[in-house]
């Protein structure tokens, strides 16, 4: 190469500081500062005040929170306010305090004890013959009612009769496993919640109705 050629090959172009400037008064023009700030920057720059965002709550099912088993939130005593149920509000059948989570779980073991009994009673009687045991059990039933699953069941397992004895056992391990597999939890849990919302509209309403009917009442007597 000529040196004039090396000289214009080494130089830097004509136009690099006012391409230069260009970029720096691109990157100071208020768009752009705008679009390089931040949302919160952009709020104060536009004069609308941040606002805090709401906390969220962790854990809550979508039914219900688990504030001592009562729902929470604007329907159930306030947020993160916690219903103080007395400790001897319930009793169990030795006379001590329990909770009302362990008075709903005996409740809810008798009725699987029940549940069990008429599985085993539909299966001794069959399609074609009824079992002999269907018989024994149903006198069993007529003296002992079954009120208390586990005292129901230690009764039953001390029973003279074999077949007694046998039946108790798996009425127990039915009792297992309808618990454990068979029931909906999640049906039990919905139906109870919709249930209590829906009835406690109904009686709002009953309620309001029943005022209404008062006030008309009392403006018809002042009048007449």
């Amino acid at each position: 190469r000529s040196k004039s050629q090396r000289a214009l090959a080494l130089s830097p172009p004509r136009h690099s500081g006012t391409m230069a400037a260009s970029v720096v008064g691109m990157t100071a023009h208020p768009l752009c500062a705008a679009a390089r700030a931040t949302p919160r920057q952009q709020r104060r720059r536009s004069g609308v005040a941040s606002m805090p965002m709401p906390a969220m709550r962790r854990g809550v099912p979508k039914t219900a929170s688990r504030n001592n088993g009562v729902e929470g939130g604007e329907e159930g005593g306030g947020e993160g306010e916690k219903m103080h149920v007395p400790e001897d509000a319930f009793k169990d059948g030795d006379g001590k305090s329990v909770t009302p989570e362990r008075k709903a779980a005996t409740a809810l073991t008798n009725l699987f004890t029940m549940a069990a009994v008429r599985v085993i009673l539909d299966q001794f009687t069959g399609t074609r013959h009824r079992s002999p045991v269907y018989n024994k059990m149903v006198d069993f039933l007529s003296v002992n009612p079954l009120r208390n699953g586990n005292e129901w069941l230690a009764k039953l397992m001390r029973d003279p009769d074999t077949d007694l004895r046998v039946t108790a056992m798996r009425i127990i391990e039915t009792r297992r496993i309808y618990a454990t597999s068979e029931f909906n939890w999640e049906i039990m849990e919905r139906v109870a919640v919709e249930g209590i919302k829906e009835d406690t509209l109904e009686m709002s309403r009953a309620y309001l109705t029943s005022l209404a009917s008062l006030k008309s009442v009392g403006e018809e007597e002042e009048g007449g």
